[in-house]
């Protein structure tokens, strides 16, 4: 199993490094949304009435989408530091 060890270590700071940026993404989805939601240029792009009602509602599950993506790459940054699989897994 010695021989193994520096194999096995690569990938665990592969998979750290993997979920570091699966996280970094999901906390710039999220940036962008609330930068669309609450910069006020949506009120320029909009042409209808009701077209900045739907548009909200997509930027909330933009907004979701990337709090989602965050917390995987949490718990996958977690579990690889850890080696736990359980945590991994979740």
């Amino acid at each position: 199993m010695g021989r193994f060890r520096g194999g096995l270590r690569c990938i665990k700071y592969l998979l750290l490094g993997f979920n570091l940026l699966f996280w970094l993404a999901g906390s710039a989805v999220i940036a962008f949304g609330l930068w669309f939601r609450f910069g006020g240029t949506i009120k320029d792009l909009s042409s209808e009435d009701k077209s900045p009602e739907y548009f909200y509602m997509g930027l909330y599950v933009l907004v979701g989408a990337g709090a989602l993506m965050m917390a995987v790459g949490f718990f996958g940054c977690c579990g690889a530091m850890r080696e736990s699989q359980c945590v991994l897994g979740s």
